[in-house]
């Protein structure tokens, strides 16, 4: 116990404190963005995936740039702070929307830039722990960092329909726009300043987690093939997730005669779970390599969408969320150290390559949402998820622990 210790020095709870807040505004915003834009503008599921295949892409065009820049020298508490603004100003187009094609300019051209937020404050917690801590205590403190995250969208999603329920869903957005603001001010002053110097090769790798060797790779930018493939196999991952927790509300609702409300205590339920197990991934990662247990969260998202499509009730969707936590804890949760493993020396190239792997999965999930959704309905969407999740976990079985 003393060993970890560090880990809870005031830079790093800091750290820690600002990855909840920001976490917060995106478990308020994006659940509840989806009933908003169907019930604001009555559109189809195919009009409903067009908008998120349409943010995510723009939003991944975004955040790789950045990535690059930011590991050329660009300030990364600068481009949290500048995230954090476009997420104000574009919760305030939301809001003022008349129109669903203004909606969705809102989101493409001003949403998209919120989207560098998250990987930027992993790349710069991601350096402070090479900078302040033991190599061992890496894993955990990016599990720690996760984790709190994770742990906003415990109350989050509920909170988010509970306010677009009784103050309307404009008012909701005009709420949600002054906190990006706040949060965004606090991120700035907060925030411990980080010494932007090449990382020693000791202080990334250890080989009880691992990590790579050093390679020509990591200092030329190329991304290692071992990588591209956990790319594409995390994309898809994060696409069902997506389809999944778009689609959710609209599953209650038609299908299972619920309550649309009851999303939220879904999401939260899956957010309380995944808190103690990303800690365990944590824990686990410094003493085990990391893609094995990668590999379990995997095949646990192939468990939770084959649940949903057999679900009938309530309580049996909130039994599956274990596996739903069983995921975002072991793929979301150490994904991001595997990724920056593999390109040690370009944290913020890496960052961004993995927050891309969860963007272009927006789009998967919104095209599955857009497609699948509209022919066999919503709940025939999530045995196709089932598929796509089992087809990501024999590609990470070709993966390579390095």
């Amino acid at each position: 116990m003393k060993h970890y210790l560090p880990l809870l020095q005031p830079a790093a709870l800091l750290t820690y404190l600002m990855s909840f807040l920001i976490g917060s505004l995106y478990a308020q915003t994006l659940p509840t963005l989806s009933v908003y834009i169907v019930e604001r503008y009555q559109i189809t599921p195919f009009y409903l995936g067009v908008f998120f295949v349409s943010l995510a892409a723009s939003a991944m065009t975004v955040s790789q740039i950045v990535g690059v820049l930011s590991d050329k020298g660009m300030s990364r508490l600068w481009l949290i702070f500048a995230g954090m603004v476009a997420g104000a100003l574009a919760c305030a187009g939301f809001a003022l929307s008349a129109h669903y094609w203004q909606a969705l300019a809102c989101g493409v051209f001003i949403y998209s830039f919120s989207a560098m937020t998250l990987p930027q404050i992993m790349a710069q917690g991601r350096e402070y722990a090479d900078q302040h801590f033991a190599a061992q205590q890496v894993p955990l403190f990016n599990a720690i960092l996760r984790a709190s995250f994770a742990l906003a969208w415990v109350a989050g999603p509920p909170i988010g329909f509970y306010f677009q329920h009784t103050l309307g869903s404009i008012n909701h957005y005009l709420s949600l726009s002054i906190a990006y603001l706040g949060v965004g001010i606090m991120a700035w002053f907060l925030l411990p300043k980080v010494q932007r110097a090449k990382v020693k090769p000791s202080k990334v790798q250890a080989p009880n987690v691992g990590a790579p060797p050093v390679s020509d790779d990591n200092h030329s930018g190329r991304i290692p093939f071992n990588l591209k493939l956990g790319f594409v196999a995390c994309a898809i991952l994060f696409g069902v997730n997506h389809s999944y927790i778009i689609a959710l509300p609209q599953l209650l609702e038609q299908h299972l005669h619920i309550p649309i409300y009851n999303t939220g205590y879904i999401l939260g339920a899956a957010a309380a779970l995944e808190i103690p197990i990303m800690l365990l991934g944590g824990w686990l990662a410094a003493r085990l390599p990391v893609l094995p247990l990668v590999r379990i969260g995997a095949a646990a998202a192939a468990s939770l969408y084959l649940g949903v499509w057999l679900a009938n009730s309530l309580w049996q969707l909130i039994a599956l969320q274990i596996f739903n936590a069983v995921f975002i804890g072991f793929v979301a949760g150490l994904g991001m150290t595997w990724f920056q493993d593999q390109m040690p020396h370009l944290t913020g190239t890496a960052s961004s390559l993995f927050s891309n792997a969860i963007n272009l999965g927006n789009i998967l999930g919104s095209l599955l949402i857009g497609l699948m959704a509209a022919w066999v309905g919503y709940q025939h969407l999530y045995l196709a998820n089932t598929l796509c999740a089992l087809i990501a976990v024999a590609l990470l079985f070709f993966c390579k622990n390095k």
